[in-house]
């Protein structure tokens, strides 16, 4: 192995990321699971660092630092939307392997720590490692930690969870040849869960009607301030004719909206969504249905409106009964100045040469919403190079290679 190349354990990091493939959403068995894999295969982590369970298994690990620096705070959710349809046979995990990007942040990071703790590393602030089990699902995990680390008067100097990442295949006309494009989350959109239930022929008529209109439709398209904070760093070394399109975005978002619309960077960074997610009805030839329930869910852009207020007089119309089951706020929006931010731009310069660095609004659901309280400098960047597809999907491709530099990456940061 080359001198300068930090140490990794490819097959411990291929084994981690198969027996964790199957927790898609919590329950309590499947967290236990999680931890026993990551204390097996982490154990210098684990017995350096105080360990203690927080709401729905939630784990947040603490080591002392030098207290050169404000504490360093890691955070990402190990509960996933989805997972590949393909998955590896037991023995035979060879790279690549397509995973969830929120799965791939957590793994590189531990293999950069183990590795560190193994040379002797002590951090320049306390560290802490905020690994919730329930970030998709009602968020308790991140919340019951947040608010042990705002009651301990934690200032950290930084929190990093996973959600932004480097591309090759977005804003192509506004970045020099060949350059990537990093894009490092500074907020994002809030998340709801909305139950409708019918209970009669009318309202279950309605929410046939909804659930045929809803499906996955675009709810408002509009710029939010990190967006707009997007858009016009990438004027800064657009050509000439773009960085006029892009000096003032907020005058010029119409003439954009109509140039890109169709566009996957549109349902990323500006578009606030309602999506189906079930719609049941159960009966018989000789017993009708006699209820519908319909689950929907909307993100929806800062700033944006969502929709509810309609949303709540289409039920009182006719009939249905509306519930929120989950409601996750946007938090607060993120400085885009200042040295914490300065060594996390550092650390991607040096890891994706070349790289056209940007703030965006992230567009995935993570726990960072729940830090934002302790801090203004919280920022959503995975290191890893995904396609525009596998953006969309919350997705990465791991190799050796790209496990290699996300791996230097965090060693980078957790050295500030």
């Amino acid at each position: 192995m080359n001198e300068f190349l930090a140490p990794i354990n490819y097959d411990r990091a291929r084994d981690v990321l198969w027996r964790l493939q199957d927790y898609t959403c919590y329950t309590p068995d499947g967290a236990q699971q999680v931890r026993q894999t990551l204390e097996e295969c982490y154990p210098l982590i684990f017995s350096r660092m105080e360990a203690r369970t927080f709401d729905r298994d939630a784990l947040l690990l603490q080591l002392p630092g030098a207290n050169v620096t404000e504490p360093l705070v890691f955070a990402s959710h190990l509960d996933v939307p989805d997972v590949p349809a393909e998955t590896p046979v037991p023995g035979t995990v060879q790279m690549p392997l397509y995973v969830p990007l929120s799965r791939a942040h957590v793994v590189a990071l531990m293999e950069a720590l183990e590795e560190l703790l193994r040379d002797g590393y002590c951090p320049g602030g306390d560290l802490i490692l905020a690994l919730s089990m329930d970030g998709l699902s009602g968020g308790a995990g991140a919340r019951s930690m947040a608010e042990h680390l705002r009651a301990r008067s934690i200032n950290p100097c930084f929190v990093l969870d996973h959600g932004g990442y480097t591309t090759m295949d977005a804003f192509r006309n506004f970045l020099p040849k060949g350059a990537p494009l990093a894009l490092i989350g500074i907020a994002e959109k809030a998340m709801q869960d909305i139950r409708l239930t019918a209970y009669d022929d009318r309202g279950m008529a309605a929410l046939l009607k909804t659930a045929r209109k809803t499906k996955c439709r675009p709810v408002r398209i509009s710029l939010c301030t990190a967006s707009e904070k997007m858009l016009s760093r990438l004027g800064r070394q657009a050509p000439l004719l773009y960085s006029l399109l892009l000096r003032k975005p907020a005058l010029t978002f119409p003439l954009i909206r109509l140039r890109w619309r169709g566009r996957s960077v549109m349902q990323q960074f500006f578009t606030s969504r309602r999506s189906l997610c079930s719609l049941e009805m159960h009966g018989t030839p000789d017993m009708p249905a006699q209820e519908a329930e319909l689950v929907i869910r909307q993100l929806v852009a800062p700033g944006a409106k969502s929709g509810r207020a309609q949303l709540e007089r289409f039920c009182k119309r006719n009939g249905i009964v509306m519930e929120v089951t989950q409601d996750y706020a946007q938090g607060q929006e993120s400085d885009t100045t200042g040295e914490a931010l300065d060594a996390l731009e550092t650390a991607v310069e040096i890891q994706f040469e070349r790289s056209v660095i940007v703030p965006c609004l992230c567009p995935m659901i993570t726990d960072s919403r729940f830090y934002t309280q302790l801090s203004s400098r919280v920022y959503r960047f995975s290191p890893f190079m995904v396609t525009g597809e596998e953006a969309l999907k919350g997705l990465c491709t791991v190799t050796d290679g790209a496990l290699q530099t996300a791996v230097q990456f965090f060693r980078s940061m957790l050295s500030v």
